[in-house]
């Protein structure tokens, strides 16, 4: 073989190990791309849906104060009950804070550690504790 002839074989060899690479870094970019969607699917979908209302069903008894004086209320698939009345089928539910009108007055809770510590109406502040009702009972 002359120089001639290995000249023109290194440059016709050259673009197909530069392709190579090229594609082989895309497919291990795509790869890393596509293994990060699949983990934070699971983050992903809860940002793009709505927090689930069955979490929070349930009966929620005031708590730190007098038996006799403590307020309670109900969370249902049908909506919110106060005193086994329902009181209210509409109320929005974020996955941190819990509000609903009942009377004309709006009644909003935050939800921390498995109990809502109420906002408004702004008496004083008080915590609510759940006991789980069976979805039976509605």
């Amino acid at each position: 073989m002359d120089k001639a002839q290995l000249s023109q074989d290194n440059m016709t060899t050259q673009p197909t190990k530069r392709s190579h690479v090229i594609m082989l870094l895309c497919l291990l970019i795509g790869g890393l791309v596509l293994a990060g969607v699949f983990v934070s699917k699971h983050s992903l979908s809860n940002l793009f849906q709505p927090a689930s209302s069955v979490g929070i069903y349930g009966h929620w008894q005031e708590h730190d104060v007098a038996k006799y004086a403590a307020d309670s209320f109900e969370i249902g698939p049908l909506g919110i009950y106060h005193q086994n009345r329902l009181v209210t089928t509409t109320y929005e539910w974020d996955g941190q804070t819990l509000s609903y009108r009942l009377g004309g007055e709006l009644y909003s809770y935050i939800y921390v550690k498995n109990t809502f510590i109420r906002q408004q109406p702004a008496h004083y502040i008080s915590t609510f504790l759940r006991t789980p009702l069976s979805l039976n009972q509605f």
